[in-house]
């Protein structure tokens, strides 16, 4: 799944300079509020109004876009994105090329490779960027043009001392299941020094995705007791991943007990569950954290309902929640193939 980058970062900006000295939102804050809700539908309501009015055009033009672009709806995620180029007028250099990212991503979900190329090409024509040329070579790659994705995924982490720009070449060649190609990268990560708890646990990460889950364990140990309690929720992980889910829950239950409520938490007592059989347990604590409703976890939690009415062999179930599932993630593509599975059961 392609990562998006920064959704909300400069429209957050914007509604915070636009909202001064006024109680009552503007359509545009409204839209804003909206895409942070993960409310779509109301977010593209609220954009179309800003554009009738005539206040930021372009901004309004781009958070419709990038509402449709959540929702899957690539071909109107594509008009928005374009009728936000066309009201910038040439202006603001620094949009154009964020929209113009916006826009290659849509064509690349939507299946426009070319347009997509072209786009991205258009980008890295105004100034070298990591995130373009990290976008070109998925779309190299998903035209099966291994050497040009290469190329570009070097470019993107060329110089690199982040972590994620790793991952994120990682997880676009395990995709394509070429995880050996990727795991090159991951064994690069690990040239970079650690500075922090955050290296330490993004350390973690990288030795995780690697499977080498006693590194993986030192690493976020060390992270944890230095000041990063959201290590354990990893932590937890691999605990399971190696066989200790005792170890695991504790990491979930400690966390919980620490920070309060948190769907990370549920989400990681429910892959306990999971590897234990529970799936009851799993369901409790899958609802558990979506109540919370974090945007940052509701797909996660979704995900593995799904899997765990699989499990239960509840398969009429199983298909009814994937099948929801897609509809807000339609491009996920372990999702897809999760449904063609059970079209099967």
């Amino acid at each position: 799944m392609i990562k998006y980058k920064g959704i909300l970062i400069m429209s957050c900006v914007l509604c915070l300079t636009a909202g001064c000295g006024s109680d009552k939102l503007s359509h545009y804050e409204e839209g804003v509020q909206a895409l942070e809700q993960e409310s779509y539908e109301d977010a593209i309501g609220s954009f179309e109004l800003s554009v009738a009015d005539d206040k930021k055009v372009a901004e309004s033009y781009r958070g419709e876009g990038i509402a449709y672009l959540k929702q899957g709806n690539y071909e109107e995620a594509i008009t928005a994105f374009q009728s936000a180029l066309k009201s910038l007028d040439g202006k603001k250099e620094g949009m154009q090329k964020d929209i113009r990212y916006y826009l290659a991503t849509a064509e690349y979900q939507a299946g426009i490779l070319d347009n997509a190329l072209n786009t991205c090409n258009d980008i890295l024509d105004m100034e070298t960027d990591k995130d373009a040329y990290f976008l070109r070579g998925q779309i190299y790659l998903a035209q099966d043009d291994y050497d040009n994705a290469k190329s570009d995924f070097q470019k993107a982490v060329d110089k690199s001392e982040d972590y994620e720009d790793f991952l994120n070449v990682y997880r676009a060649y395990r995709e394509k299941d070429m995880k050996a190609d990727g795991e090159e990268y991951l064994e690069e990560a690990l040239k970079i020094e650690a500075r922090d708890e955050q290296d330490e646990y993004d350390r973690g990460r990288v030795y995780y995705y690697l499977e080498d889950f006693e590194n993986a364990k030192e690493e976020l140990i060390h992270s944890m007791n230095n000041g990063n309690p959201d290590a354990a929720l990893l932590l937890g992980k691999v605990y399971v991943a190696m066989g200790d889910t005792s170890s695991g829950r504790q990491m979930y239950q400690q966390y919980l007990a620490d920070k309060g409520e948190s769907a990370k938490a549920y989400n990681g007592m429910a892959y306990c569950d999971i590897a234990d059989g529970e799936y009851d347990s799993a369901l409790e604590n899958i609802q558990k954290g979506l109540e919370l409703n974090d945007p940052q976890e509701n797909q996660s939690l979704l995900y593995n309902e799904v899997v765990v009415y699989e499990k239960k062999q509840e398969y009429g179930t199983a298909k009814e929640k994937i099948a929801a599932y897609l509809e807000k993630y339609p491009s996920d593509q372990d999702a897809i193939k999760e449904s063609t599975f059970l079209q099967t059961r």
